[in-house]
């Protein structure tokens, strides 16, 4: 069989998602090539296959070969959608800083708008990594307006959901839902699945931290059956967390044990280092409201242990609170404040101004159980009435 045929065969498999056999293919095409064009359209080929497949390392290695070949033949454009690759599995394997570095040599480049708009979202993604939300934040408006513009409905979908991301975590909540519920409803009009699910998790995350539980948890559902109707392997480890997540704040610990469980081992096949951890932190919360505490603090260590690993500043903060809570669990109020101390300095360290003041109120409310702070979490849209609902923090 011809290598132009094998490469046709492969085409198509890639147009239904099936990556696997693409990449089988692709595998087999490649030694017969001769032509350097036609190579570095396979490795690229090859290495989409790949990522698509959760295999980021090996991925990578095919994103490089082919931007080297592309820049020896004086392409940049084609070029530039390896680095995007690049820099999408350096950021998932938490190498942000490599990932940044990437992007250093193109500021004096010129490129469309349609090119600029693509790297200001990229670099948004990497800066949100490094916990540089002002920076992501800033990125992500100037590529927002840009689209918005030129009607680029899909990019644009992209762009609201990583900016719904970016609020939250920076505990802009009431901006979080109106970023993420724009990022649905032009997944929709785009019939772009994969995205539509992706945007539901992100929209039911922060409905879990606001207190909207039956909405949280419809979208959840929803999203994890499209996830699963896709195949997406990160995607089905990212909405078995969040399912998880919401039991968890909302009372059934029971229920969230098998999918955090499910969510770490499909994390830890991916190489995601900080997603793997936040499945343990959640499992850690569950195992201890289920008052399994030796179980429970192996699992905060491990998340502590995961997202430093990842360079995580937010993970690592959020594992001490979760760690001054299971003290707390176990009569002990001094280690609690001692954990819950170390989740505010970590946080201040990091600049995370919605971390400053959960730590904040977690202190509080360790020293005066019957009196939380409940004012510390206003100005982020947190409601006292919600508050008092948490059964975990979300």
């Amino acid at each position: 069989m011809s290598a132009l045929t094998l490469l046709s065969r492969a085409e198509s498999l890639l147009a239904k998602d099936q990556w696997a056999g693409a990449h089988s293919l692709l595998v087999r095409v490649l030694p017969l090539s001769t032509d350097p064009f036609l190579k570095a359209e396979i490795l690229q080929k090859d290495a989409e296959a790949l990522r698509a497949l959760g295999r980021f390392r090996e991925a990578l290695v095919g994103y490089r070969r082919a931007a080297n070949l592309y820049r020896k033949l004086n392409i940049p454009s084609e070029r530039l959608q390896t680095i995007f690759g690049i820099s999408a599995c350096l950021r998932i394997l938490g190498r942000y800083e490599e990932a940044e570095s990437l992007w250093a040599p193109f500021e004096r480049e010129t490129f469309s708008r349609s090119a600029l708009s693509e790297i200001e979202l990229e670099r948004a993604l990497v800066a949100r990594g490094q916990g540089h939300f002002l920076e992501a934040r800033r990125r992500m408006g100037r590529a927002v307006l840009h689209l918005a513009q030129r009607k680029e409905w899909g990019p644009l979908q992209h762009a609201y959901w990583i900016l719904g991301g970016l609020e939250r975590f920076s505990g802009h909540f009431p901006e979080a839902l109106k970023a993420f519920d724009q990022a649905v409803r032009l997944a929709r009009r785009t019939k772009d699945l994969s995205s539509e699910a992706f945007a539901l998790c992100g929209l039911a995350g922060v409905q879990r931290v606001v207190g909207r539980d039956q909405a949280s948890l419809a979208n959840y559902a929803e999203a994890h059956r499209l996830l699963t109707k896709i195949g997406d392997p990160f995607g089905q480890a990212y909405g078995l967390c969040g399912r998880a997540n919401a039991h968890r704040v909302f009372g059934d610990a029971a229920k969230t044990l098998p999918l955090y469980r499910q969510s770490a081992a499909l994390y830890r096949r991916l190489g995601d280092a900080s997603s793997e951890g936040f499945a343990f932190w959640g499992l850690g919360g569950s195992l201890r409201r289920l008052q399994r505490l030796p179980e429970s603090l192996s699992a905060y260590r491990r998340a502590l242990a995961l997202f430093i690993k990842s360079k995580d500043d937010r993970g690592v903060v959020m594992a001490h609170l979760g760690l001054a809570r299971w003290a707390e669990a176990g009569g002990r109020e001094g280690d609690a404040l001692l954990s819950a101390g170390r989740g505010l300095s970590e946080a201040r360290r990091a600049r995370l101004p919605y971390e400053t003041a959960l730590a904040r109120y977690e202190i509080g409310r360790i020293r005066r159980p019957t009196r939380p702070p409940y004012a510390l979490l206003r100005p982020f849209g947190i409601s006292p009435a919600v508050l008092r609902r948490w059964r975990d923090i979300p």
